[in-house]
């Protein structure tokens, strides 16, 4: 991976665990996503006026893949609102951010049949996989297969999950752009807005139906304002990254940089507590996240 991805990706980690933060702090529901990407959305919507025309000329098979990319950012922003209600950042947050790193390699080399992930990457992704099996522990001796059967985790991996799905769905679609004449920039800040605004109509129904909430504008018009800045922004730097390389499982390992942030958020804004084996199995994935670079 060359240096200007690299920095627009732990840029991008940087952004992430600021905005997951917020919304652990600040929001009361589902609905508090939905809002902070429609923010988010009118924002930056001036980028996908200007490359309008060649949004229209895109084919079929490119509306497809931003369809099932906004089916699996639904399931990623629920799986997130959820597990926060429940659990602690320094939790969630790891779980949700790792377990991708583990379930996009297998995917990607179920799909093709082969990948281009050397030893050393191998060995980094699984570091990272057996972190986030540690989080979970409050103490060493307390271990019980059954303290990974909650909703928290479970509406972790759900997020996991997600990640993992548009982040495959985000690369084939990029692809489609880039293939099209699209330049790095405009293929990632035009994709950004059409997905957060295919999110915004998938979420609806869900919000709905699945959690009974209504979209009523939150008290909290602040946050809301910066989470949505930070959530479409940051996404927006990592599809420009991902759109200038050929393994996106590289990206997936490297945004994880934002894991040891956001649990030092938690511990240091959120006042949370840090157990010795969680902060041993960030220690793990911070070693993985090292050897991921390389």
């Amino acid at each position: 991976m060359s240096w200007q991805p690299f920095l627009l990706i732990v840029i991008s980690a940087v952004m992430h665990a600021m905005w997951n933060s917020i919304g652990k702090r600040s929001a009361t529901g589902v609905a508090y996503y939905v809002w902070a990407m429609a923010t988010g959305a009118l924002i930056f919507f001036p980028l996908l006026i200007v490359n309008w025309q060649k949004v229209l000329q895109l084919p079929q098979g490119f509306w497809g893949l931003l369809f099932v990319s906004g089916l699996f950012q639904c399931m990623y922003m629920s799986g997130l609102a959820k597990a926060y209600q429940s659990a602690e950042l320094s939790l969630v947050y790891p779980l949700a951010r790792a377990l991708p790193v583990l379930i996009v390699p297998v995917f990607i080399l179920f799909i093709y049949g082969e990948s281009s992930l050397s030893n050393t990457h191998i060995v980094a992704i699984v570091m990272i996989a057996v972190g986030a099996i540690v989080l979970p522990l409050n103490k060493w001796r307390n271990w019980d297969a059954r303290g990974y059967l909650t909703p928290a985790v479970g509406w972790a991996v759900l997020a996991a999950v997600g990640t993992a799905g548009y982040s495959l769905t985000d690369s084939a679609a990029l692809k489609i752009m880039r293939n099209s004449g699209w330049s790095a920039f405009e293929a990632g800040s035009s994709f950004v807005i059409l997905q957060a605004m295919t999110v915004i109509i998938c979420m609806l129904p869900v919000l709905k139906f699945a959690f009974k909430e209504r979209l009523q504008w939150p008290e909290n018009k602040s946050s809301i304002l910066l989470a949505g800045l930070f959530l479409v922004g940051t996404y927006l730097i990592v599809l420009i990254g991902m759109s200038m390389v050929d393994e996106v499982s590289y990206v997936v390992a490297l945004r994880q940089l934002s894991i040891p942030i956001g649990v030092a958020i938690g511990v240091l804004w959120l006042k949370e507590k840090m157990s010795a084996p969680r902060l041993q199995g960030v220690s793990i994935m911070l070693v993985g996240l090292l050897l991921v670079s390389m």
